[in-house]
């Protein structure tokens, strides 16, 4: 090996040694940097209530309008709508003319089956702790098809009555309070406005209540299946909201490090995880608290804000 090579190969060493050490440099003071000089952010006030989904099943009354003529069926309008007391809800082409069916009253006419009219029964769903059943697939009616006297042509669900619901919920004790006033607030959507539903009846057994309801509305979308999902909202605990990322385990405990004056101190805090990234703190912390933003890099001691 030549004097040059050696000397090259050393120089290339050199270079690598510097570069590596000045990374290692600026690593090294970027990471006590971010320590020194965290990012932060202030707790906010917060009011948390607790969201239960829960899925019932649909109870109504309704009655099987049948034909009474042999003939073609058809309808005046497609799909499920609501109809007026004496309305023609269906079409009979029978040898003598066309024959009207119609509706014995005000309600939302459905133009199909599915099989559980007159099995779908409170008395079905309430006893016993066992699973709620699927709702059975809807067959709809076309127009076209011959029927005979007595086959049915869809079904009336009259209106106004009330819409029941019988569904099982995990035990709280806000929600445990709210059924002991008699009434529990449902929505359909979880951004949604609460409403308040009556409470029928309820059961308990270990972590699970069953719940029979008069639910505070009934629409035509309602009729479309014998299952619905469901929010149940109950209590409602003030407090303040920082960022999940704020939040971290240490020793065993929950907390968060919180800034006063130029000092870090881990602060155990009690709460639990809201939607947006948040973190609802309902012991611990006041609004205005000041918490390091990142507490997976953060430490206890002296920090520059500014």
């Amino acid at each position: 090996m030549t004097a040059y090579l050696i000397k090259r190969i050393f120089y290339f060493a050199a270079v690598l040694a510097v570069a590596t050490g000045t990374i290692w440099v600026y690593q090294y003071w970027w990471e006590q940097n971010a320590l020194e000089s965290p990012d932060v952010v202030s707790a906010v006030p917060y009011t948390y209530i607790e969201r239960i989904p829960v899925k019932g099943v649909l109870i109504w009354e309704e009655t099987v309008l049948v034909s009474r003529w042999d003939g073609n069926l058809s309808y005046p309008e497609p799909g499920t709508r609501r109809v007026a007391r004496g309305e023609t809800v269906a079409v009979i082409g029978s040898s003598s003319g066309k024959m009207a069916v119609r509706s014995e009253s005000v309600g939302y006419f459905v133009p199909g089956l599915d099989g559980a009219e007159g099995e779908w029964r409170y008395s079905f769903h309430w006893p016993g702790m066992a699973p709620l059943p699927a709702s059975p697939a809807f067959a709809e009616f076309l127009s076209g098809v011959f029927v005979r006297r007595g086959d049915p042509v869809g079904k009336l669900i009259s209106q106004p009555q009330e819409l029941r619901c019988v569904l099982y919920a995990d035990v709280t004790p806000a929600l445990q309070k709210d059924i002991q006033t008699g009434f529990v607030r449902v929505k359909t959507e979880a951004h949604g406005w609460p409403g308040r539903a009556a409470v029928r009846a309820s059961r308990f057994l270990g972590t699970k209540m069953k719940l029979y309801l008069t639910l505070p509305f009934f629409s035509l979308e309602n009729v479309k299946s014998r299952e619905i999902a469901l929010f149940l909202e109950t209590g409602e605990h003030v407090g303040v909201a920082v960022p999940e990322s704020s939040v971290r385990y240490r020793e065993g405990k929950l907390g968060v490090f919180q800034v006063e004056g130029n000092i870090v101190k881990f602060k155990e805090i009690e709460g639990l995880p809201v939607e947006g990234h948040r973190f609802f703190v309902q012991k611990g912390l006041q609004s205005g608290n000041i918490v390091v933003l990142n507490a997976e890099r953060a430490k206890e001691g002296k920090i520059r804000l500014w």
